[in-house]
């Protein structure tokens, strides 16, 4: 009977210690609820199933820019339109190249939903340095001077001043949001991404809608289309290229058209290109 005393009392001692680590443990930031439009769509387990989805069903104006492969740093980029959702796409710019993310493409969440999830294909993930794959709505430019440009954009429009921030912070209400940090109350985020630059990286540029809709805390932020430091110098998980170009989609881009960017290595377009309606590689000239 002793012994049995004494286990109980080691059991209710330890106990007590897990109680006491747990409750000085961080908690985990809880994660937004899904809508049910989105939560009744399944991860993508596959490229078949990936086929299966419509994201250019409304678009009528396309930024296609295609990689070697998943680990690729560099790939072109054509733009397209059309008259109408179905109709034939016709190329508007002619293939230039572009720089993706230092490590390459990894799958996003888009109007492609959030997949797929295969073997040896990533999944985006925050500060991992690699450009999402997928298609994605193009929704806001931004600029440093919207002035000098020479004409009005189409576009919604952010003046980037020094206030202008995007939050990089899981756990943050404002993760991954461009906003003006005087105006967004206190704040629960540290080391943003100061888009006022001195490299001038930002001056031009255009928000890619990867991860919004909902936000996943983790799954990748601050994703942009902007100017380039070179052809060989990859990004934190953008697109970038020559700051002239930047300026050009800003010109030609319409919210009226549904504006989709889709962002692919080769063996993955050429897989969707026929179920998502994507050019005809050989015509498009990637």
């Amino acid at each position: 009977m002793r012994g049995f005393r004494s286990l109980a009392v080691v059991v209710a001692a330890v106990v007590c210690v897990l109680a006491t680590a747990c409750a000085r443990k961080p908690m985990t930031p809880a994660v937004p609820p899904v809508p049910l439009s989105v939560a009744a769509r399944p991860v993508p387990a596959s490229l078949d199933d990936l086929a299966r989805r419509q994201p250019l069903e409304q678009a009528r104006q396309l930024v296609l820019v295609v990689t070697r492969d998943y680990d690729s740093i560099t790939g072109v980029l054509a733009f397209f339109e059309r008259d109408a959702p179905g109709a034939p796409w016709r190329r508007v710019i002619a293939p230039f190249p572009v720089t993706v993310g230092r490590t390459g493409l990894a799958f996003g969440r888009g109007l492609h939903g959030h997949g797929p999830s295969l073997p040896g294909v990533p999944a985006k993930r925050e500060g991992d340095g690699k450009a999402p794959a997928g298609a994605f709505a193009l929704t806001m430019g931004f600029s440093y001077d919207p002035a000098a440009l020479g004409f009005v954009p189409k576009m919604p429009m952010h003046h980037v001043t020094a206030e202008t921030i995007c939050v990089e912070n899981p756990d943050s209400r404002k993760y991954n949001m461009v906003f003006d940090e005087g105006a967004a109350g206190p704040p629960d985020w540290s080391g943003p991404d100061r888009m006022l630059r001195a490299d001038g990286l930002y001056a031009n540029g255009l928000f890619v809608a990867h991860n919004t809709d909902p936000v996943a805390p983790g799954a990748g932020s601050c994703i942009f289309i902007h100017s380039w430091r070179g052809p060989d110098s990859p990004t934190a998980g953008c697109t970038a290229m020559e700051p002239g170009r930047v300026v050009e989609l800003l010109r030609r881009l319409d919210p009226a058209k549904s504006p989709v960017m889709v962002q692919l290595p080769r063996q993955a377009r050429d897989r969707l290109a026929g179920a998502w309606g994507l050019p005809d590689p050989e015509a498009a000239g990637l």
